[in-house]
């Protein structure tokens, strides 16, 4: 398969497979196809790259997207995602810096006065646990972060949200969190990513990596079957925060 092909390419350091399963079963979800589709299209022009590296025990960073400008113009810029943690979220979080940075998204106005309308109006109408999960890793842990990298750090954790739900990747985090959850919060803030930013990454997309995505169906997540059983009761979930207190340089 294509993605298995490019991601093999593009690991210089470390094991490629773990990468490209995630990156295989991630692809299914429309949420994420269009950014998975223009890192595969760096790729193929050998502008993205992949290191997988253990995670020395008091290290906290999982992961880090590093961009090189090697000219004046666009298609000068390189990036090296390096994985210390290998998961679906944390592969999706990275990118989407990436894309940031390839799209020359201008977050600050185009992205992050929607997501706080979104908050505002939508969020108070969540159960408990939804608000408190958002609250903290979209917000409270934010704030850490100096102001010129918030909006980049909440663009990278609102696709990472999704990757962490139960019909996406329900088997490391146990957040009784749904897909459903998250689009009733975010629903202007997809809106803008349909209408805005998948046109602009479908127009960066190779055309092969295009044909391959136009041949691979999508899953909707309400026919993907979570399991509940295991799962951890939800007063348990009191010290939730996010894996990424990594850089974008």
């Amino acid at each position: 398969m294509l993605i298995q092909k490019l991601v093999k390419q593009a690991t210089i350091i470390g094991e490629s497979e773990k990468i490209a399963e995630f990156m295989c079963y991630t692809y299914r979800f429309q949420i994420f196809r269009n950014i998975l589709n223009l890192a595969l299209s760096l790729i193929k022009v050998g502008r993205l790259s992949f290191k997988v590296l253990p995670k020395r025990f008091s290290e906290k960073t999982e992961g880090l997207c590093e961009t090189l400008q090697l000219g004046n113009s666009l298609k000068s810029k390189q990036y090296i995602i390096t994985i210390k943690e290998l998961s679906p979220y944390v592969i999706i979080h990275e990118i989407a810096h990436m894309v940031e940075k390839e799209m020359n998204l201008d977050l600050q106005t185009e992205f992050l006065p929607i997501v706080h309308q979104d908050v505002q109006q939508n969020l108070k109408n969540s159960n408990a646990l939804v608000q408190k999960i958002i609250n903290h890793i979209i917000f409270t842990e934010i704030k850490a972060y100096p102001d010129s990298q918030r909006a980049s750090e909440l663009f990278a954790r609102y696709f990472e949200l999704f990757a962490w739900t139960q019909e996406v990747y329900p088997k490391d985090r146990e957040y009784l969190i749904r897909t459903s959850d998250l689009n009733r919060v975010f629903s202007n803030t997809n809106r803008w990513k349909e209408k805005f930013l998948d046109p602009k990454l479908i127009s960066a997309t190779d055309k092969e990596v295009n044909a391959c995505s136009n041949a691979q169906l999508t899953v909707r997540p309400d026919q993907v079957q979570s399991k509940w059983s295991n799962k951890v009761a939800s007063n348990n979930y009191k010290n939730i925060k996010s894996k990424f207190n990594d850089e974008n340089i």
